[in-house]
């Protein structure tokens, strides 16, 4: 294997700084210091939700995903997905873009943060769903895709993973454009033998589930709300939380609700997980929807309670990915209404 190892209108200053209290933790800074670059001739990035993120070689890199370009989709716009890498070297602070550097225009897929590069699952387009497994990595100053990984069982896009002691678990999703229908997948590679593919677990005991969110902490996973959907008509939104033990291949079920469909969540080694954001209510899509939420909500595995600890001064994007590098997480671009893309990355630098 070659493989080498994250438009409301704002009326304050994005640059000021505020403080939100988060248990565990004396305090989050949060800022929207950080916007992508315009890309062409167009006069400001609209941004992109479901983009792959990650961190390389001191970059943060931001790949693909899709925005309405034209019309906001109550108007009759349609999604364009892209091919592009956006990186901004967190040193020097400048972007570099490269407009046609995926295979493909795609996103929705799944976004690994690896030693030294991302490792991008599945994904999908306006008409297919995808297996593809591939990373994005730097080579003496360039950037190049390895595509020396085996692809996922099936076409998967909208689902979550996460790495946890070595092994990449891949969780739910759609197969398809067309019909599109939650899955109850559970898929997992082994690194150390990636060569061997990829292996199907047993599912949560549960409904299937599309833009759920995973975290791993210590030797277990979490899997967090999500919806149950299909083509007939079918949406139930989830509040669930499950945690899965590799060493024995078994699902708990948490007591606690969790309101964070398609959000986003990071770990302290306090076992706490924290969430910032996420979709609480499913509302329609339409000029007049509120946003999403800027509750940080925090779920203490000692007491098995979730809290609301925090509240973000910034629109918390969704269906988009988290980046944290030491004591600073990325939330990237992403929507922060359905069908409303913006071109910050929210920045929260742990104190």
């Amino acid at each position: 294997m070659k493989s080498n190892f994250i438009i409301i209108l704002l009326f304050v200053m994005i640059t000021s700084t505020t403080y939100a209290k988060v248990p565990g933790f004396e305090k989050i800074v949060w800022d929207m210091k950080i916007k992508l670059p315009v890309l062409g001739n167009v006069k400001e990035n609209l941004g992109v939700a479901g983009a792959y993120s990650g961190i390389v070689d001191g970059k943060l890199v931001v790949l693909g995903g899709a925005n309405f370009p034209d019309k906001k989709p109550w108007d009759g716009g349609e999604k364009r997905w892209w091919k592009t890498l956006y990186s901004f070297d967190l040193s020097q602070e400048e972007w570099q873009i490269i407009p046609d550097f995926l295979p493909r225009s795609m996103g929705y897929g799944v976004s690994i943060q690896l030693p030294n590069a991302v490792l991008c699952i599945g994904g999908c387009d306006a008409n297919d769903c995808f297996s593809d497994v591939f990373s994005v990595e730097r080579l003496q100053g360039e950037w190049l895709i390895n595509t020396d990984w085996p692809p996922l069982p099936v076409p998967l896009a909208c689902g979550t993973g996460v790495l946890c002691d070595g092994k990449v678990y891949v969780f739910g999703g759609q197969t398809g454009m067309k019909r599109q229908v939650a899955t109850s997948y559970v898929f997992v590679l082994d690194l150390q033998t990636a060569n061997e593919g990829w292996k199907e677990l047993p599912t949560w005991p549960g409904e299937p589930k599309g833009y759920a969110v995973s975290v791993a902490l210590k030797d277990k996973v979490y899997l967090f709300s999500g919806r149950n959907y299909n083509d007939k008509g079918l949406l139930n939104v989830h509040t669930d939380g499950f945690v899965f033990t590799p060493k024995i291949n078994t699902w708990e079920k948490l007591s606690a609700d969790f309101p964070v469909m398609a959000g986003v969540a990071f770990t302290d080694e306090k076992e706490i997980i924290v969430f910032p954001g996420g979709v609480e209510e499913a509302l329609p899509t339409t000029p007049d929807h509120p946003g999403f939420s800027r509750n940080i909500k925090c779920y203490n595995l000692n007491t098995k309670t979730l809290t609301i600890c925090g509240e973000s001064p910034y629109p918390i994007p969704v269906t988009t990915n988290l980046v944290i590098d030491n004591d600073t997480v990325y939330i990237v671009s992403g929507e922060i209404r359905p069908g409303v893309r913006t071109p910050y990355v929210l920045r929260g630098i742990i104190q």
